[in-house]
């Protein structure tokens, strides 16, 4: 069926109109969102066949080439799914611009959870400062759901062309422990050592579990 056949009462944006964003079910929101279906499958039904085959936890996490695989997506439809969770992480994000300087392992966890939620696969991000300010922040490496890579290299060469004075480096465990590994603490002296090489302050290494934390700085291991 055509979505021009299906009453208007049924239609998604007529329905937003009458009855506000609210009343709309998560295949109905991201109808309006695709607008168009296939020659053979409206946009409800492509919509429904999607949220069917994943959640919106899964949905958020699947890469654009990942979505090009579903029947009826295309580039264009899978870059308006990624860009609906960006925009939803961005909203949730505190806004760096609006903190003054960081001051605790705590103030980078409630930064950074946002990007790690949901992830099952580790992933390396590191804060770039200025006298404790917040310049920006970047992801790194993603490795697997039990290992990631600590690029010294990419580190300091995003260190040096952002001006920084010092960074913060964190990554997820995704499957919830926070404990530093052997190779999390080798790799973290390393970096610790490259940095002071050319005079930048390796700040803190934060590895972010289920709702806990571990902080290098905290356990006086930097």
């Amino acid at each position: 069926m055509r979505l021009k056949e299906i009453s208007p009462e049924n239609r998604p944006i007529e329905r937003m109109e009458y009855f506000g964003e609210e009343s709309l079910s998560n295949s109905e929101l991201l109808a309006i969102i695709l607008k168009t279906g296939t020659r053979k499958t409206n946009i409800l039904d492509l919509s429904n066949h999607i949220l069917n085959k994943y959640t919106l936890e899964k949905l958020r996490n699947c890469s654009q080439q990942e979505l090009c695989k579903i029947h009826g997506i295309g580039k264009i439809k899978a870059c308006q799914i990624k860009a609906i969770f960006e925009l939803h992480k961005r909203i949730s994000t505190p806004q760096t611009k609006e903190l003054t300087k960081i001051y605790s392992p705590k103030q980078i966890v409630d930064i950074l959870k946002p990007d790690f939620e949901g992830k099952e696969q580790e992933h390396l991000i590191c804060i770039f400062l200025k006298s404790n300010i917040i310049i920006s922040k970047k992801i790194i490496t993603i490795g697997t759901n039990n290992q990631t890579l600590i690029s010294n290299k990419d580190i300091l060469k995003h260190a040096i062309k952002q001006t920084a004075d010092s960074i913060i480096i964190s990554h997820n465990h995704p499957q919830g422990d926070p404990t530093p590994s052997k190779d999390d603490r080798l790799a973290t002296k390393k970096l610790k050592d490259a940095c002071n090489s050319i005079e930048i302050i390796l700040l803190d290494h934060i590895i972010i579990g289920d709702n806990n934390y571990f902080s290098f700085k905290e356990n006086q291991i930097i």
